[in-house]
């Protein structure tokens, strides 16, 4: 019985890894350090910003490890978060938190106490986003929350007092150093323009920047948390810019957005931004591999207009049932490499709890629902993403990641690598001198034997006449011009 409860055990370990085998490859050996037994959930480590590479957190939602979860499939949650997330960040009004200010000076902070004990307990370094405002402060009567408006912007009028709640937030939570300003300029479209109206944004940021610099001078404040728009066609109804390549072409209103905030924030600490592989107009999306480069792509260029830190608040790879979560936690993984590549600084995942009905095409997620006992289990983002960290925390140099070709990305780290592979077809690689075969759109972590080098090789070599694949975005000159300020 022993022995048969020990190989069922050792079945299951083997499940939640990464990889699965095939019958075309050997058997495992214990020994052998390519074939990992899988993430340890039970004592994970705490990952705190690494300043030198992308730190990679979380934006809790409306659903996540909540007390009103099952207690057993929480605490099972909670272990994944603490091994995935870096930063965990949380909005003042919506995403599962309540108004906090429903009248002028009457304040409620139960909700948000809740999240930010979560955070807390959990090890991670607390971001708040100030986004969305008490009803109030945009046309409504005291004393009343209307979820249906939400996202509307407060009225110019109360800019100071949506700052001075911001500034009782920074006073509440001391421990938070990091702030985002609003949510994706939620808003803040001028119909009659046809355009972002980024002139009343930036008034909105530079009174909510002043007031916390004044509260603490040594807390991070960034934004516009603006969406790079994406359409497949030129000429599909948005206003494209010279900004495109085999991705798509990215809209100029966004951009502008950018532009005009840079040029007349106040101060800022990181440029926020967000983007998602599928475009507005519902064109093609490019393949895996080229649609996972968007999020370097898009990086460079905002290393190129500003020196400011790029924190991606949001990053979206798509929607697909359980059997299509596999590719999208690849093509997530293959976007956050790009990022580490292009030297982003952060990388928020929108949603980390996967809903409830699993009919339903999600995005890809951290854990699954905790409303039952069976809940709160990691998926296979999970592991990918706590890999991902364990390596980045040992990285061999500052150029860790590399892409032996566009469909398969590597990261190195001092005593294991980490592999992703975009592709549709399986393929051979040596580590070591090994050979290993990759699924497609499989991630892998291998430890690596550290008393000899390194080595990579793909089995068998592309061909010399092999086209290179188109870029997502080009890059050029009138693309790339510094934007910011010199105030």
């Amino acid at each position: 019985m022993l022995i048969t409860m020990s190989l069922v055990s050792a079945l299951l370990i083997v499940a939640w890894s990464t990889g699965q085998r095939h019958a075309s490859d050997p058997l495992p050996d214990p020994s052998d350090p390519a074939d990992p037994v899988g993430y340890d959930w039970s004592a994970p480590k705490i990952h705190r910003p690494d300043p030198g590479t992308l730190a990679v957190g979380v934006t809790h939602t409306q659903n996540s490890i909540d007390d009103w979860g099952n207690p057993t499939a929480s605490a099972s949650a909670q272990a994944v978060l603490t091994a995935t997330a870096s930063y965990q960040n949380q909005h003042i009004y919506g995403w599962g938190a309540g108004n906090p200010e429903p009248s002028p000076g009457t304040f409620d902070w139960s909700s948000l106490d809740r999240r930010m004990k979560l955070i807390r307990s959990t090890g991670g370094t607390p971001v708040i986003t100030l986004c969305c405002a008490p009803d109030w402060m945009k046309g409504g009567r005291p004393g009343e929350t209307d979820w249906d408006q939400l996202e509307v912007a407060p009225q110019p009028q109360h800019y100071a007092d949506f700052a001075a709640l911001a500034a009782a937030v920074a006073r509440r939570y001391p421990d938070v150093r990091h702030f985002q300003v609003w949510n994706e300029l939620k808003g803040f479209w001028d119909k009659t323009r046809n355009r972002w109206d980024y002139e009343a944004y930036t008034k909105l940021y530079n009174a909510v920047y002043d007031a916390l610099k004044a509260v603490d001078h040594n807390v991070a404040v960034g934004g516009p948390y603006v969406v790079l728009d994406l359409w497949a066609s030129r000429n599909a109804g948005g206003h494209p810019s010279d900004l495109a390549g085999a991705c798509g072409t990215i809209d100029q209103r966004s951009l502008d957005v950018l532009d005009y905030w840079l040029q007349h924030k106040h101060g800022a600490d990181f440029v926020a931004v967000d983007a998602g592989s599928a475009t507005r107009d519902g064109g093609r999306i490019a393949a895996t591999s080229t649609s996972s480069a968007l999020f370097g792509a898009l990086t460079r260029w905002l290393r190129q207009r500003t020196s400011l830190p790029v924190w991606w608040s949001e990053f979206h790879v798509g929607q697909a049932t359980v059997d299509g979560q596999a590719k999208l936690a690849a093509r997530a993984v293959g976007s956050l490499l790009h990022m580490v590549d292009q030297k982003a600084a952060v990388a928020l995942i929108w949603q980390p709890q996967r809903d409830d009905d699993q009919r339903e095409a999600d995005s890809p997620a951290l854990w699954s629902a905790t409303g039952r006992p069976d809940g709160g289990r990691p998926l296979a983002y999970a592991e990918a993403v706590a890999r991902l960290q364990q390596v980045l925390a040992d990285r061999a140099g500052d150029n860790a990641v590399t892409w032996p070709m566009p469909e398969l990305g590597l990261v190195r780290g001092r005593t294991a690598m980490l592999l992703v592979h975009l592709g549709a077809s399986r393929i051979e690689v040596k580590v070591q001198g090994r050979s290993l075969w990759l699924d497609p759109y499989q991630v892998r972590y291998i430890p690596l034997q550290t008393d000899r080098p390194a080595d990579f090789a793909l089995a068998v070599q592309p061909s010399p006449a092999t086209a290179p694949a188109d870029p997502c975005l080009v890059l050029t000159a009138a693309t790339t011009r510094s934007s910011e300020s010199t105030r």
